[in-house]
């Protein structure tokens, strides 16, 4: 089932899905607001990061603290870029 985010679906038509065509509308839903979203910032990222390892009782170690390094990186040139590309389509440039 596609999502329609015109038309979504009630509580009750959701529940009477097929477990297939339930995730075929949440992936379409997540699709679909994932262009209204930003990247989450870097210090945000390493921060969510070392809460759920402390709650999960382990440590983040030196390679995976490279990995959010890496990825906040990666998010900010995202970010950047949405951007750049909302002061482009802006006529006033604000």
């Amino acid at each position: 089932m596609k999502y329609d985010p015109k038309n979504e679906l009630s509580d009750s038509e959701l529940e009477s899905l097929s477990d297939e065509a339930l995730i075929e509308y949440l992936d379409g839903k997540a699709e679909y607001l994932k262009q209204f979203s930003a990247p989450l910032p870097g210090y945000y990222l390493k921060r969510y990061a070392y809460i759920d390892a402390a709650n999960r009782g382990s440590k983040i170690t030196d390679e995976h603290h490279k990995n959010l390094n890496k990825m906040a990186k990666e998010y900010r040139q995202e970010s950047n870029r949405m951007m750049a590309e909302r002061l482009k389509s802006n006529e006033d440039g604000i």
